[in-house]
Parts: C-alpha cells; sequence; structure tokens
C-alpha cells in the first residue's frame, strides 16, 4: 500500500528530482544501431551503383523480353529457322483473361531466377500468353534434328519430320524440351523448360490435326497458320495447353504448357492440343517499315533544328 502511494505521488508531483534528458541525448545501444542503418544505407547504394535492386533488374528483364522481333512474311510453307508464333486454338470459357484469340507459346523467367538472369538460359519455363506482339520470348524458330551436317535455313518444312523448337534472339541457343516423369514429377503432366543442350527430348513432329487424314498428308509441306498437332516423339504426348492451371508473371497472368494428350469421347484431341505457326502479313510488314522511316525522318529533323 505504501509503494502504491510513493508511485501516485510521484505521478502528482512536478518532477523536479528526476533527471531529464534533453532531445540530441541518445540512450541504450545507439551507436550499434547508427552502424547498423549506416551499413544498410551504403549496401543499397553499392546495389543501385551496380544495377543489383530488385526494380532495377525487373526492369533490365522487361527490356529484355519486350524487344521486338520480326516474324516471317507470307510464304507458301513453313521453312526451318525462320521466325514464327506458335499460336493455341481460341478459349471461351477463361474467366482470368480474354483467350478467345487463343494463346501463344511463351518463355517465362519466374522470381526466383530474377536476382541471377535476366534474360533466358538453360532451365527456364514455358507458359502461354494472351499477348499478340511478336517479342523476345515468344518468337520460335523450326530446326532440323539431324545427326549430319548441312541444316539450311530456308528449307521446308514437312509434316512428320523430327524437328526442334528454338527461341529466338537468346544469348546462347535455346530449345524447348520435355523430360520424361521423374520421381519429384511423376503423376503430373510432362512439363517443358529451355535447354541449351539438344538431345532425344528435344525432338517434335508436326502432323495434321485430323487422325483421319495424317497419313495422306505425311511428307507434304504445310502453310502457316494451319491447324496442326505438335507432338512429343519420345513420350509420344502431344503439346498442349493447361487451360485450368494459371500462374501470376510479370506480364500478367498466364497459363501452363506440358506434353499431354487431351482427348474427348471419340477418342479426338480436343481444343488443348490445336497449334498453328503464325507469320506476318505483308500489310503489317510494310506499315512498321513506313512507321520506322516515319520515326527516323521526324529523328533527323530534330538533329538539323
Amino acid at each position: 500500500m505504501d509503494y502504491e502511494d510513493d508511485e501516485q505521488n510521484s505521478r502528482k508531483n512536478p518532477p523536479s528530482n528526476r533527471i531529464i534528458y534533453s532531445l540530441p541525448c541518445r540512450l541504450g545501444l545507439w551507436q550499434n544501431e547508427e552502424e547498423i542503418r549506416q551499413s544498410k544505407c551504403k549496401a543499397i547504394e553499392n546495389k543501385r551503383d551496380n544495377c543489383q535492386m530488385l526494380v532495377q533488374l525487373t526492369k533490365k528483364m522487361v527490356r529484355n523480353m519486350l524487344k521486338p522481333v520480326g516474324l516471317e512474311v507470307e510464304e507458301a510453307c513453313m521453312f526451318y529457322g525462320k521466325n514464327y508464333m506458335i499460336k493455341s486454338s481460341g478459349f471461351n470459357n477463361v474467366k482470368y483473361v480474354d483467350c478467345s484469340k487463343g494463346l501463344y507459346l511463351t518463355g517465362l523467367i519466374t522470381e526466383k531466377e530474377l536476382p541471377t538472369c535476366q534474360h533466358f538460359r538453360h532451365g527456364c519455363g514455358l507458359s502461354a500468353s494472351p499477348m499478340e506482339e511478336s517479342f523476345t520470348r515468344n518468337s520460335f524458330a523450326l530446326i532440323k534434328y539431324s545427326s549430319y551436317p548441312g541444316n539450311k535455313v530456308g528449307d521446308p518444312v514437312y509434316y512428320g519430320e523430327d524437328i526442334m523448337i528454338k527461341i529466338s534472339k537468346s544469348q546462347v541457343p535455346l530449345y524447348v524440351q520435355c523430360e520424361n516423369h521423374t520421381i519429384d514429377t511423376f503423376g503430373s503432366h510432362l512439363s517443358l523448360r529451355l535447354t541449351s543442350i539438344p538431345d532425344v527430348y528435344c525432338k517434335f513432329k508436326v502432323f495434321h490435326w485430323n487422325p483421319q487424314k495424317r497419313q495422306e498428308f505425311l511428307g507434304t509441306t504445310f502453310t502457316p497458320r494451319t491447324k496442326v498437332v505438335i507432338q512429343h516423339t519420345a513420350s509420344g504426348q502431344n503439346l498442349a495447353v493447361e487451360t485450368l492451371s494459371w500462374m501470376p508473371t510479370f506480364f500478367g497472368p498466364e497459363c501452363n504448357v506440358s506434353c499431354h494428350t487431351y482427348l474427348d469421347s471419340h477418342k479426338m484431341e480436343t481444343d488443348e492440343n490445336f497449334w498453328m505457326f503464325k507469320n506476318a502479313h505483308r500489310v503489317q510488314v510494310l506499315n512498321r517499315m513506313f512507321h520506322m522511316a516515319a520515326q527516323e525522318e521526324e529523328t533527323n529533323n530534330n538533329s538539323t533544328l
């Protein structure tokens, strides 16, 4: 009781006998805290000067991924070494994004890979994106799989040939690879990734979308924007879009891709397995050329002024 009365009296009485510290005075382990704060500031400045901050890495990655790529102009058939976009069929029952115009096979860099790479490298994944413009991340070229040299750029592509799908404008040649199931991935669909080592797991074949006409069209050429089926040679599964599996990326929600044959009740492939190789229209190429010429003329006029 006496202690409580003393405490109450001390609160009521003016603090004449108390030690009052001025504002510049620091208490506790202030020196250690100040050193820690200065070291953090120096670390942030060092990261900023060396372009290692997360914002800087993200901007660099986006700038590398969104570099425009020119596609092959309309031709009579598909050719090796030319740039195309691999487009899937349109889907109207997707709630996340508008997929009515189709999804495009796209390279992917995740948040875990961002601190170590800002461009595609061995081990990066793949997805399906609704972006329609041709950039570095969604432009691919077909390479003929062969054990002998002589795969010339410009040779026509035939149904049933062993091909490899190479992403364009990468620092090192990277190919689409689909490995068989392992202990970690057993029970799920075969996943895709980019690899710098072309092996048997990088082999694909292009077939006619109608199974009743595949044997008839085997060994013939086909034109871009033709509905086809891309089959993985080692597993026998078709390249597919996982419309029920979406993930957030730096470019918005994108769909997972895998090697799995989707069949309906009639044992026919569904829309998830149908693709087409998209090229550029001549009108689009001419418009782009006129736009570039106008920009160049405008810059020249500004420089003369």
